[in-house]
């Protein structure tokens, strides 16, 4: 990581710590965004050891909210899909499964005109 990098991730925790302190109006979010912004101008290997926490947080609470979100979106909505999808009429949708033939192969006589060839996509 670049020292151009570090600052702008010290930048972020900074402004960040206002902006909460703005939201909730509590003062110690003032005096931490202070302090951070402080230790990390005079004294550079800290605000490393900060910038490095503050990934390794981003790191944990990643892994964390795509499991999360993941979980969500397949209970809520691929789960009743496929709940739908067995319900419904028709066993076998995709013709995956071989029904009384040796091949997957379905013969198509077609004949190709000029038409076929407008607007492929």
């Amino acid at each position: 990581m670049t020292e151009a990098d570090k600052a702008k991730a010290q930048l972020v925790i900074v402004t960040g710590l206002v902006v909460l302190y703005f939201i909730f109006d509590a003062s110690f979010l003032l005096y931490a965004a202070g302090i951070i912004g402080v230790l990390c101008i005079a004294i550079p290997v800290v605000g490393d050891l900060i910038v490095k926490g503050w990934y390794k947080i981003a790191e944990v609470l990643g892994a964390i909210n795509g499991r999360i979100l993941l979980s969500i979106v397949f209970f809520i909505i691929l789960f009743p899909v496929a709940l739908l999808s067995r319900i419904g009429k028709k066993k076998n949708p995709l013709a995956l499964k071989r029904e009384n033939e040796s091949s997957v192969f379905a013969n198509r006589n077609h004949r190709y005109t000029a038409k076929d060839m407008e607007n492929v996509w």
